[in-house]
């Protein structure tokens, strides 16, 4: 026959079961006493490294968008390849635009890392601009390249808004198209003076003339402007363009401003049937 097991077989073992759970956490505890120093400069190193891997995924998150945007300009201005100013702005300067807003809107970047970014593009064009101005003869060719910075700005028009006050206050020419430029894209009512200003006081029919551009577009979006403020304060830049002295009137702004008369005129008219209809 077997025999039977001691009775105090059971208590031995649970003993030996509550020790050895007891040991193990005795024994890390008293190695992280002991080695305590080494473990922290271990933990240090691993937080150190993971936050420079963020740090590098955030750069790498920056530098990509920075580019895509940089492309999207680029083809902007490669696009708008031309001698001639039209009071048309192409819609697809103002899809690019959307499109550069939308990819800068999404990316997984801080507020004003975004802000650097447009910051960055657009000084760029305005001193690209500066340059042009002043390296170039005047001509076709230093109007073609004007042209495609005013298009590449356009591009940037909806993510350099919040620095629209900066340029307006800027004392260079380059810094207050790139204002006007976002102004072209949108509109704002309250600018309308501003751009009033510009056509009246600036001395660079380029600039001028993208100023009465603005002006149009504000126009078409706000029809219901007062239409004997607007009208006068219009005519008045109008009469500045045509009396201009430092050359030939500028036929393209003079063009634009008109057009922006016709269409403050034809909201009027809009509005005097709808008046005399509902008496």
């Amino acid at each position: 026959m077997t025999p039977e097991p001691s009775s105090s077989t059971p208590i031995l073992t649970g003993i030996a079961g509550i020790l050895q759970a007891v040991a193990w956490p005795c024994i890390a505890l008293a190695f992280l006493l002991f080695y305590r120093a080494e473990v922290g400069a271990i933990i240090a190193a691993l937080t150190q490294k993971l936050r420079e891997a963020k740090r590098l995924k955030a750069g790498q998150i920056e530098i990509d968008t920075e580019e895509a945007i940089r492309d999207a300009v680029k083809r902007a201005g490669a696009e708008a390849d031309t001698d001639t100013l039209s009071k048309d702005i192409p819609a697809s300067q103002i899809q690019t635009a959307r499109s550069v807003g939308e990819r800068l809107s999404s990316a997984p970047m801080a507020f004003s890392q975004k802000i650097d970014v447009a910051y960055e593009q657009i000084s760029d064009l305005c001193e690209e601009y500066e340059r042009v101005r002043r390296d170039m003869p005047g001509g076709p060719a230093r109007t073609r390249r004007m042209n495609e910075i005013a298009a590449k700005m356009r591009a940037l028009s909806i993510v350099g808004r919040p620095i629209l006050s900066s340029l307006i206050e800027g004392a260079k020419h380059g810094q207050r198209l790139a204002a006007i430029c976002i102004l072209q894209v949108s509109p704002e009512l309250g600018y309308f003076d501003w751009l009033i200003d510009e056509v009246m006081e600036e001395d660079q029919p380029f600039v001028f003339f993208h100023a009465s551009l603005a002006i149009l577009e504000l126009v078409k979006t706000y029809p219901y402007l007062n239409p004997d403020t607007a009208s006068k304060s219009i005519q008045a830049a109008l009469n500045r363009v045509t009396s201009f002295r430092d050359g030939h009137p500028d036929q393209n702004t003079i063009d634009v401003l008109n057009e922006a008369l016709s269409k403050l005129g034809s909201a009027e008219r809009g509005r005097s049937f709808r008046r005399t209809a509902h008496t």
